[in-house]
This record gives structure tokens, sequence and C-alpha cells, in this order.
């Protein structure tokens, strides 16, 4: 799909969920447009896929022009740069990133995760499209909510990093999620949001995991 089609589709599914089952707790925001994806312009390795564009901050909602503001200097992309793409020996110009939700919600919809998992369906399906035209990319996700939506409300990224709750530390069996297990139909490594890199868990294994990412990459998943 292109860029055009993914935003034309978005916004149909938009309007059509602001029709037929927008929630007061959390009506969808229908004055912004959606957020186009991020599209490297090299052969894409490396899919990442965000929950959503609705940032806190409601003003800056408007400046938001790309997903997970690839398209500007910040922690964030310096996080997926710096220490994920670099890693894997990849670079930007060799990522597709784009969101579940493509629209705008009132309030950020992690606080309203019912909401989320009533609008999945159609937003998955335009997602599912999205990405069939990269099929031997590398998917990751960012954050725990959209691990809850694609692979069951109990899915936390620390599961998939073998945390042990006695020592607080990885045992190092490291794991990811099986195609047949979550709704997306593809495999793909959970990680943490940016924010999240603060919790000593992460930041102390993040490394690890990214190796273990390489390693099932290269014999193949």
């Amino acid at each position: 799909m292109e860029v055009d089609a993914i935003i034309k589709t978005s916004k149909e599914v938009r309007d059509k969920l602001k029709i037929e089952l927008d929630f007061m707790e959390n009506p969808i925001d229908a004055t912004l447009d959606p957020v186009k994806p991020y599209w490297g312009k090299g052969e894409i390795k490396l899919i990442i896929i965000g929950q959503d564009p609705t940032i806190k901050n409601e003003d800056g909602r408007k400046e938001i022009s790309c997903t997970l503001n690839l398209d500007k200097n910040g922690a964030l992309k310096r996080y997926i740069e710096e220490d994920i793409c670099f890693s894997l020996g990849f670079t930007l110009e060799n990522v597709y990133a784009t969101n579940i939700f493509k629209y705008f919600y009132t309030n950020r919809p992690a606080t309203t995760f019912n909401v989320m998992q009533s609008h999945l369906n159609e937003n998955l399906n335009l997602l599912v499209d999205e990405l069939n035209q990269f099929q031997n990319a590398t998917i990751i996700t960012l954050g725990e909510p959209v691990l809850r939506l694609l692979a069951g409300t109990s899915s936390r990224v620390r599961y998939f990093w073998d945390y042990n709750q006695e020592t607080k530390i990885s045992n190092g069996n490291y794991s990811f999620s099986l195609g047949i297990d979550n709704l997306l139909g593809r495999d793909f490594f959970p990680f943490p949001h940016q924010p999240s890199l603060r919790k000593t868990f992460y930041k102390n294994h993040l490394n690890n995991y990214i190796n273990f990412v390489e390693k099932v990459n290269k014999r193949g998943i």
C-alpha cells in the first residue's frame, strides 16, 4: 500500500468508528489527520509498531507529522536509531514505522484500554494489509499496550525478556511472540517504549535482548 492509500483508509476507519462506535470516555478526535508512517528509502529490514500518536500535550499533537517522530531529533529517535537499529546493523533507511491507530483520540488511549480493544479489528485489518508488502522484515513492537492488543491482555514485555520475580533480573531465556499466537499473524519481538528504559531491568538487559533478536534473525525465524 502506498502512504496516501494508508492515510485514506485510516480516515475511513476513523470516521466509521466515530459514527458507529465512539466512546464518551475517550472520543476519537477527527480534527487532525492521521499520522503518516515512516518509510525509509532503503530496503526495509525492520518494522516498528507503535500504539497511536495521541501524546499528552494537546497543542503538540498538531506538530506530529510522522510516526514515532522519526523525522525529528529526540530521545525516541535516538533510542530507535542508536540503541536498536545500529545494534542490529540497520539504519533508519531500513525502517518502516507505523502505529496500530494512526488517528488521534481525545485522551491517551492507553488510559482507556477497552476503547482500543473495541476499535482494534478495523485498524488491525489495515495494519496487516500495510505490512504484507514487507514479508522478510523483522518486526518489533514498542510498549506494553501494543503487546497486550496483539498478543493478549495478560502479555507483558518482561515475560518475553525472561524476568525473574525473585532476583529482578533476566535468566536469559529470551523469547518472542509467534505469529500463530498473536493477532498480527507475524512473529514479532516486544520492546519497551523509550520512557521505560528508566527502569533498571530494561536498561540492563536491552543489549542482551537485541543480541537475541540478531541471533534469531541469523538463523531464521
